[in-house]
């Protein structure tokens, strides 16, 4: 339905055929060439097919030099097409998963206002066992089962296409706000951010709002910055960088050595937590390159006074290697996967929970 969600789903999702509706601009020429350029250039063995009322034999040439396998003439029943080509495809996913999707406009989603949150504990490693010490929550927006941007990075890639970032997490920030209040107790409060939503100048208004409204304290908000290639205005973002943190919010720099996350972030944001990238987790009892490296990161950092948190931890022995590493805390499956707070606190897994206290809004 828009070009901006193809491209979004097309980033983070192993598709078999696109269709795409072609309409005259009010600007001149055809909207839609762009979305078969894309999939020509990035997915050549994707089946692409156009449609357009437009029949044209110079309209059909375009589309077809932009590299469409099809034209199809409209009215066209779009669905029924799909299901065609699902059928036509011999391949064990299509078979398997044999599905077609729409998807809602990123205006009228955020309008629904759909989203709510789960929790992963984030847990202190002084004790190795349960009930663990619980330091703090990271909040994950999720949305509805049926819908596909229920998977956060198809949701954020469609709405950074449409400059949509802030609306989009200010709703996944109010649902996890909402959801660590139900939990009780004092513990940390993670909320992911986009760098590009602090440049904004009514992020610091919007959220202590949202913050007060919850009956919350700012030193018990972590805002954990992620995909840090996105910070286009240094300056607005450092202005209010400063701004939160002066009123006792807290920083977390995210995915610690992969991508984007990388040592002159350190230097520059001087976070108060450090998160490892999972990346590092995977396979650590075998993998002594790892080991080492994790080695170094905690070193450096307890050098510098920052704490670390070790993310996807899913076993004891990983855990048990996180632990000899001296690293404070870690998260991950072996302690709980993202769930309700009602679920976390029936679990008896963790401590640090008032059980007094919750109260849902």
């Amino acid at each position: 339905r828009e070009i901006e969600a193809a491209e979004a789903i097309l980033d983070h999702s192993r598709v078999h055929a696109v269709l795409t509706d072609l309409c005259v601009s009010p600007f001149g020429g055809l909207e839609g060439t762009r979305l078969i350029r894309h999939m020509a250039t990035h997915f050549p063995e994707t089946q692409v097919v156009a449609m357009s009322s437009h029949s044209e034999a110079e309209v059909r040439r375009t589309v077809i030099h932009a590299g469409a396998s099809e034209f199809m003439e409209k009215p066209v029943d779009p669905l029924r097409v799909a299901m065609e080509i699902l059928r036509c495809n011999p391949s064990e996913g299509a078979a398997r998963r044999g599905g077609v999707c729409t998807v809602e406009f990123l205006d009228e989603f955020l309008a629904a206002r759909p989203v709510f949150a789960h929790l992963q504990p984030i847990v202190n490693l002084q004790k190795a066992s349960a009930p663990f010490e619980l330091h703090g929550v990271e909040a994950l927006a999720r949305a509805p089962g049926d819908s596909i941007l229920r998977n956060p990075e198809i949701l954020f890639g469609y709405a950074s296409r449409k400059d949509r970032l802030f609306e989009t997490d200010l709703l996944c920030i109010q649902a996890g706000l909402r959801e660590a209040v139900a939990l009780g107790g004092s513990s940390r409060i993670f909320l992911n951010v986009q760098p590009r939503s602090l440049s904004n100048p009514g992020f610091t208004c919007r959220v202590v709002g949202m913050v007060e409204a919850a009956g919350l304290q700012a030193d018990r908000i972590v805002f954990e910055l992620t995909e840090q290639e996105t910070i286009l205005n240094p300056q607005a973002f450092a202005r209010t960088l400063a701004e939160v943190r002066r009123l006792g919010f807290r920083i977390a720099l995210d995915d610690f050595g992969v991508g984007f996350a990388n040592l002159n972030l350190i230097t520059d944001l001087l976070p108060e937590y450090v998160k490892i990238s999972g990346y590092f987790a995977r396979n650590l009892a075998t993998d002594p390159v790892k080991r080492m490296a994790l080695g170094a990161v905690q070193g450096m950092l307890g050098r510098m006074g920052i704490p670390a948190i070790m993310e996807c931890v899913e076993s004891e022995v990983e855990m048990e290697i996180v632990r000899d590493l001296k690293i404070e805390f870690a998260q991950g499956y072996h302690f709980s996967k993202p769930a309700p707070a009602d679920d976390l606190i029936r679990s008896g897994r963790f401590t640090g929970l008032s059980v007094d206290e919750v109260a849902r809004p």
